[in-house]
């Protein structure tokens, strides 16, 4: 039995054989997609349902925004945030300012959109100050519900979790957006031990919850990996699909502006 069947099987077991009326559903996303030619044709590869996140600036994006939708493939904007301990902001790359006001957030994200022709909605790249920041979220979900009134589909925020105080999804889903949330970083290194675990531990969360997204990058351990695991998933009966399959509705019937409590925290 293939290793990647030899994992299904046993997290199957592990999660306990619940019975389900739909099949269990993955999404996976590739980040910081748009700067290596070679990697990226290979993700541009991968079965259509993996989808690509652009950092908006990459010499590629605009080519791989638009030769992802001759494959039907959905793109995100990977928004460069500011991060608390590194980011790429003082390196070449514009990232979203926590200190900016909902109309200078807006403009940006216009921009970075124009960039990535197609784009389904956002997610963060890096940004573990920025997210973790009530008030800055909650301008940033101003801003994104500015550019929603002119767009037939509105955007999705997809939060990378790059901190666990990340307010990003929470806020978002409070302020009318449809939102998702990444479960599993496959490659937080590129040890073929420590992406098999993390699949293992994606199939698990599928199998418990019905549906789960994992964020891999365009590196080459982590294609070399998904190039064999996505089929064996596909053969056991998870489905796998768009990101945007597997959206949060909001919890709000209307979006609209949200207000900051008296002390800058968004309101409970």
């Amino acid at each position: 039995m293939p290793v990647f069947a030899r994992i299904v099987l046993i997290v199957t077991c592990l999660g306990g054989g619940v019975a389900r009326a739909e099949p269990p559903r993955v999404a996976i996303v590739i980040d910081d997609v748009g700067f290596q030619w070679q990697l990226d044709q290979r993700a541009m590869a991968l079965d259509p349902p993996v989808a690509l996140a652009i950092i908006p600036e990459g010499p590629l994006a605009g080519y791989l925004a638009r030769k992802a939708a001759q494959q039907n493939r959905e793109v995100w904007v990977h928004l460069p945030m500011a991060g608390l301990h590194n980011d790429n902001c003082q390196s070449g790359l514009t990232c979203l300012n926590p200190s900016w006001g909902p109309l200078s957030m807006r403009n940006h994200l216009v921009r970075q959109l124009s960039l990535v022709p197609g784009a389904v909605g956002i997610n963060n790249h890096q940004g573990s100050l920025f997210t973790s920041d009530a008030r800055a979220v909650t301008r940033l979900v101003n801003a994104i519900e500015l550019i929603n009134r002119d767009r037939s589909r509105p955007l999705i925020v997809m939060d990378s979790r790059t901190s666990p105080s990340t307010r990003l999804e929470q806020i978002a889903r409070r302020g009318g957006l449809a939102t998702l949330s990444r479960r599993i970083f496959l490659d937080h290194s590129d040890d073929p031990g420590d992406l098999t675990a993390a699949w293992a531990r994606l199939i698990d969360l599928a199998h418990r919850e019905g549906a789960a997204i994992a964020i891999g990058h365009s590196r080459t351990a982590t294609l070399d990996f998904l190039e064999l695991a996505i089929g064996e998933l596909v053969a056991e009966g998870i489905d796998l699909v768009p990101p945007s399959a597997l959206v949060v509705p909001s919890d709000r019937a209307a979006p609209g502006p949200l207000l900051l409590g008296p002390a800058g925290v968004y309101p409970p």
